[in-house]
C-alpha cells in the first residue's frame, strides 16, 4: 500500500525548495575589484564664513556602480552633514561649525559600495558588495561674512537724509544766483 500522505509532503517540500535554491544562486555575487578604483568627483561651495552652509558634490566615475551610502567628514564641517541620492549624484549642504577658523581645511567623502548593482556584463542581475572609495576635497573658511552688510556709512535712511537735504541747499543755491542775476538786470543804471 502507498502512503499518499508522506510523498504529498515530501514533493510539496521539493516543490517549494527548488526555487528558493534557484533565487538564492542568483541573489548575491561578490566583486573584489571595482573597474576604476580611487576615482570620483568630490565638490565642496565656498568660501564660507563660520555658521554659514556649504553645498556638497558627489559624483562616482561613469563605470563605477552608484554608491549605496556616502559619508562625509570634514574638522570644519557640523558631524549633522548628510547627503541625499538624486541617482545621477549625492548632493547636499553641510553647516560650518562656529568655532572653526578661518583657513582651508580637508573634506573626506566615503563612497560605500553595500549591495550596489554589479557593473560587469555577466553579473548584471546580481548585487555586489565593492569596496569603498575615498574622496578628498577641502572647504575654505573666511574670516568674516562677506554676505553681511558692513556698518559703515549712513546705511539706506541716513543717505536718503542726505540726498534730500543736499538736493534743498542746491537748489536755494541755484534759486539765489539767479534772483541775483535777475535784480541785476532790472536796476536802472
Amino acid at each position: 500500500m502507498i502512503d499518499f500522505t508522506r510523498s504529498s509532503i515530501r514533493c510539496g517540500l521539493a516543490a517549494i525548495a527548488l526555487p528558493l535554491m534557484l533565487l538564492g544562486q542568483a541573489g548575491a555575487a561578490h566583486a573584489d575589484q571595482l573597474p576604476f578604483p580611487k576615482q570620483g568627483y568630490g565638490s565642496v561651495g565656498g568660501p564660507a564664513a563660520p555658521g554659514e552652509a556649504v553645498d556638497l558634490t558627489v559624483k562616482e566615475r561613469p563605470g563605477n556602480p552608484h554608491p549605496t551610502a556616502v559619508e562625509v567628514s570634514s574638522p570644519a564641517l557640523n558631524d549633522d552633514t548628510t547627503l541625499g541620492d538624486t541617482k545621477r549624484a549625492w548632493v547636499g549642504a553641510g553647516r560650518i561649525k562656529k568655532t572653526v577658523k578661518p583657513g582651508t581645511y580637508p573634506v573626506t567623502f566615503t563612497l560605500r559600495h553595500k549591495s550596489a548593482d554589479c557593473v560587469t556584463e555577466k553579473d548584471r542581475d546580481y548585487v555586489c558588495d565593492y569596496p569603498a572609495i575615498v574622496l578628498h576635497s577641502k572647504v575654505t573658511v573666511s574670516g568674516q561674512d562677506e554676505t553681511a552688510v558692513s556698518n559703515e556709512g549712513p546705511g539706506f535712511g541716513g543717505g536718503l537724509a542726505i540726498g534730500i537735504a543736499s538736493g534743498a541747499v542746491a537748489t536755494l543755491a541755484v534759486g539765489g544766483v539767479l534772483l541775483r542775476l535777475l535784480r541785476r538786470r532790472q536796476a536802472p543804471s
